[in-house]
């Protein structure tokens, strides 16, 4: 009897410390990347941005998302079956800065599983550019015209409705789901869902053309504004650490 008592007091203890490794406490500090391998667009398997969390307790945590990318191409076209002949060539760039702080209610259902539920806010910005020239070749004189679209980014000179991406400012508030599996110690996975309201608010586009060392600038005075009620269901892959 004694010995058997010893062992549920042995297997107790070894329970309550496979808890306490694995589960933060009070001062936890815990980083990891957000990937989203369920997309069907180009950026499948793309960093989706990194997260940072400060543990007040075992149940409450306080978050920080960092959302930081930048993108970049080169486009060119060419014709030569025709008179006079032209060549296109340039690039385009994207660069997007995104900061959301929310809080984290935990609830933890077992020693290496915890669910929460919680709520943040946060706000985003969004660059875009495009700069190519434009070279006229006759039979004895060539003509060169840069141009720069500020304000939007597109891969093909002759499709300009192909958009990659545009000048913007969001803000979004957003209600979330998810839950952290403790793989091993202080590493760990999960996954989360969201729901939320996202505002969107396009720049105006400018084009400046440079020809012959003159510059003339045409503004758009064109502005949109989407107020959007997301619900985000794709799967997304967390993976962290916990110091």
């Amino acid at each position: 009897m004694k010995k058997l008592m010893l062992v549920l007091v042995v297997c107790l203890f070894a329970s309550t410390y496979s808890f306490a490794q694995y589960q933060p406490e009070e001062g936890t500090v815990t980083t990891e990347l957000k990937f989203a391998p369920f997309k069907t667009d180009k950026n499948t398997f793309a960093v989706d941005g990194l997260r940072l969390r400060y543990f007040l307790n075992e149940k409450h945590a306080l978050r920080l998302d960092l959302d930081l990318g930048y993108r970049n191409g080169k486009l060119s076209d060419e014709t030569t079956d025709e008179t006079p002949n032209t060549k296109e060539e340039g690039k385009w760039n994207t660069f997007n800065f995104g900061l959301n702080l929310g809080y984290e209610y935990h609830i933890n259902i077992a020693p290496r599983l915890s669910v929460y539920v919680g709520g943040a806010a946060g706000f985003g910005i969004v660059s875009a550019k495009t700069k190519y020239t434009i070279e006229t070749i006759n039979s004895s004189t060539t003509n060169k015209s840069e141009i720069e679209i500020s304000g939007v980014a597109v891969d093909d000179i002759e499709n300009p409705d192909n958009i990659l991406g545009r000048s913007a400012t969001t803000f979004n508030v957003k209600a979330f789901t998810g839950l952290d599996f403790y793989v091993y110690k202080g590493l760990y996975v999960g996954t989360e869902f969201s729901f939320g309201l996202n505002s969107i608010s396009y720049g105006k586009l400018k084009t400046t053309t440079t020809t012959d060392n003159k510059k003339e600038e045409v503004k758009s005075n064109f502005k949109e504004s989407y107020l959007n009620l997301l619900f985000e269901a794709t799967p997304e892959i967390r993976l962290g650490w916990r110091f």
